[in-house]
């Protein structure tokens, strides 16, 4: 007996009512959506919706992804109905708009975000106004968060010639040439960066993200040849397998790097999981692994959209598919959105309330700040000023004159590590310098330990730490004239749930050499912070030395640490996954490092020198090279609790992981402490342990020193770890 009408259950897949795929436009409003989520505030309960810009891919990809097959789709249709010619005349016409819209932006942000030192400031040269506008008009330089219509202006201007390729049948040529481009880059990123070498990009490099983009143009361009070949497939069976693929991939995200520890050490082979994980997934590079992630994600997406696009389209259509149609516009407002977020963050005072109040209050910005965007979209507020080209050619022009006009006023270039003036060493007896910081150890033992639960964590908030007018707040006082550049940035820590500082050094050559570079990570001592290193010279010594052509260029890395020893603790705060897993990660991410533990050294002074030596036991395969400089090499008596005591003790000991640690037979070691050192007899013990295991280290002693003095060997110390680092 067949089912009553009123049984049967309703049409709830996509049924086509306009020539445009709107589950497209539903999806790029839907990444519209995660970057302005990802981009502005912190860490809110939205993160559980797109990833936080920390998951196996992210928004980006989908945007590209998205966009080539609207192009695809699109210029296939103008071809058919108008011929190639007026089809390539439109895409260079949008090619220009968007050149327009990235250049605007660049102009506008970029000064603002340097002249104010907001969060994300890379301590960009701006002493010569008229250099960095053409730079900018050249597109040679780029920039946070503009970097993305950068990347869509040279994937646009490229696509005539997939036009072209296609109409003549060459589809698998075409292919053929953009993968062949990918995999070059993958393994010769120097040679194989196309068009050129862009200061300022770090995360979308056009040669890796082309072939994403060139395959969704092919997509879209055979769309009805695609569909053929697909319409076999059962499209609910193929909901539940991608959508069990994604869940696997939610739950190898979730698990972490606990996961691909289970690996035995001969299975790993010479990868820990910090290059394991860059390998795989790493961003700006595009790798295998990231491409496999978007393609689960994207088709888990697409196909749940499509199945259930009647109940989607009621839910958020109204909402995403205006962001959709009009994606470049929403990513422009949110650009100015950021710049906004960024002034506020330096007039409020530190946001200091729970993570569950942080969370609620950041989900509530983001939320609004969608809420507007899709306000001015609906209200067409200079919605089509993009299309009139007296305003397209215009906005432009004003920013870069005002470039010209405003950028000569600033005094800001002439600070230490802005500009480009002669290399100095600091001399150590600037009263800057030695002894600024608490970390010698009194001779009398009567100096209480301080407990890391009574202890105010130094974690700051993003613009919590600048303020304006605070010179400090973008370079360090302790830092003299250089030739590089130094840096203070943020970045979120998993292991300590928090945003946390760092100062980094990049070499002179950093931004004009498109090359990578080895990275050297110095932990500060007890009752110090990040900018010890600083105070005692090592930015100075490191420039000086490099422009000398002394030691090979290098990136250096000064992060916080509070009073933690650099160890997880026991029940407590993992401070040791925190620099050898998120802040490696982070590194590697952000910067063009060798991400290799060949190329990668650690070391520290006092506390930060029993952090270094027990990360790189701990993590051979990240940490290549290490330094202990007058390391604290504690006893077991409890005075520092989260040390632990037996096997706990043990795990974070140097000593003990000297003797028993696996895989540390190729670390390069240096160890230097005075006679007169408190823990003199602890290292002599560290000594045999090594040369016990086949280690030897350089082993340098004082007969006159204490526990100090560093500023006085700093260039020491720089010339082992180029040597190290750059001697296989």
């Amino acid at each position: 007996m067949a089912l009553p009408l009123a049984l049967k259950l309703p049409r709830l897949s996509y049924r086509p009512a306009t020539p445009r795929d709107l589950r497209l436009d539903f999806l790029r409003g839907f990444c519209a959506l995660a970057m302005i989520v990802d981009h502005i505030g912190g860490a809110s309960w939205l993160y559980a919706l797109t990833g936080g810009n920390r998951f196996y891919t992210s928004a980006a990809e989908g945007f590209v992804f998205i966009s080539g097959l609207v192009v695809g789709l699109v210029y296939q249709r103008l071809i058919q109905r108008h011929g190639l010619g007026p089809a390539l005349h439109r895409v260079l016409v949008r090619a220009a708009q968007l050149y327009l819209l990235a250049v605007g932006l660049t102009l506008v942000f970029l000064p603002v975000s340097e002249l104010l030192a907001l969060p994300w400031a890379q301590g960009v040269d701006l002493s010569d106004p008229a250099g960095f506008v053409v730079s900018v008009l050249t597109l040679h330089r780029t920039y946070y968060v503009v970097d993305i219509p950068l990347l869509y202006a040279l994937l646009l201007a490229a696509t005539p010639l997939a036009l072209i390729l296609l109409q003549e049948g060459r589809t698998g040529l075409l292919l053929a040439l953009s993968w062949a481009i990918w995999a070059l880059y993958q393994f010769f990123p120097d040679q194989a960066d196309m068009p050129w070498p862009i200061a300022g990009n770090y995360a979308f490099h056009f040669s890796a993200w082309q072939a994403l983009y060139v395959t969704a143009v092919v997509l879209g361009y055979h769309r009805e040849r695609v569909s053929a070949a697909l319409r076999g497939i059962p499209r609910w069976p193929a909901l539940v397998i991608a959508g069990a693929a994604f869940g696997l991939l939610v739950e190898v995200y979730r698990r972490g790097d606990a996961l691909w520890r289970v690996l035995p050490a001969d299975h790993a082979g010479a990868l820990d999981v910090i290059e394991l994980f860059v390998l795989l997934f790493g961003k700006g590079d595009l790798r295998p692994g990231r491409l496999l992630a978007f393609a689960i994600v994207f088709a888990f997406a697409y196909l749940l959209v499509d199945r259930l696009w009647m109940l989607w389209h009621r839910l958020a259509g109204w909402l995403l598919l205006p962001l959709g149609q009009n994606a470049l516009y929403a990513y422009s407002l949110h650009v100015v959105f950021v710049g906004i977020y960024g002034v506020l963050g330096q007039a409020l005072p530190p946001l200091t309330a729970s993570e569950r109040v942080l969370k609620t209050g950041y989900t509530a910005l983001q939320l609004g700040l969608v809420a507007l965007t899709w306000a001015c979209i609906r209200a067409r507020v200079l919605l089509d000023l993009g299309r009139d080209w007296r305003y397209a050619l215009s906005a432009p022009a004003a920013a870069a004159i005002a470039c010209l006009l405003v950028l000569p006023l600033d005094p800001t270039p002439s600070l230490p590590g802005w500009g480009h003036s002669n290399a100095e060493a600091a001399a150590p007896s600037d009263p800057r310098l030695a002894r600024v910081f608490g970390t010698p150890v009194p001779r009398d033992g009567t100096r209480r330990v301080p407990d890391f639960a009574e202890r105010q964590p130094l974690i700051r908030r993003p613009g919590a730490e600048r303020r304006a007018g605070e010179e400090a707040a973008r370079i360090s006082p302790y830092v003299g004239p250089i030739r590089g550049t130094l840096r203070e940035q943020l970045f979120y820590s998993s292991a300590l749930d928090a945003e946390m500082p760092y100062y980094v050094y990049l070499p002179p050559d950093y931004d004009t050499a498109g090359r990578r570079y080895p990275v050297l990570y110095l932990l500060h001592g007890a009752a110090a912070s990040y900018e010890e290193w600083l105070a005692y010279g090592a930015v100075n010594e490191a420039d000086r030395l490099i422009v000398g052509l002394e030691i090979h260029p290098l990136i250096i890395v000064f992060p916080q640490g509070d009073y933690s020893y650099w160890v997880n603790h026991v029940d407590g705060p993992r401070w040791g996954d925190y620099v050898a897993v998120d802040l490696v990660r982070h590194v590697d991410a952000t910067f063009r490092t060798l991400p290799l533990a060949a190329r990668r050294g650690i070391g520290g002074l006092s506390m930060g020198g029993h952090g270094a030596l027990q990360l790189a036991f701990n993590h051979p395969q990240v940490f290549g090279v290490v330094g202990a400089h007058s390391p604290s090499l504690r006893e077991e008596d409890g005075e520092v609790p989260f040390l632990g005591s037996g096997p706990e003790w043990e795990e974070r000991d140097p000593i003990a992981l000297a003797a028993r640690a696996r895989r540390i037979e190729g670390l390069k070691v240096w160890i230097d402490i005075g006679q007169l050192d408190p823990y003199y007899e602890r290292a002599e013990l560290l000594l045999e342990a090594l040369r016990g295991r086949g280690v030897e280290p350089q082993w340098h002693t004082q007969p006159d020193r204490d526990h100090g003095d560093w500023q006085l060997y700093v260039a020491d110390y720089l010339r082992f770890y180029d040597f190290a680092l750059n001697t296989r």
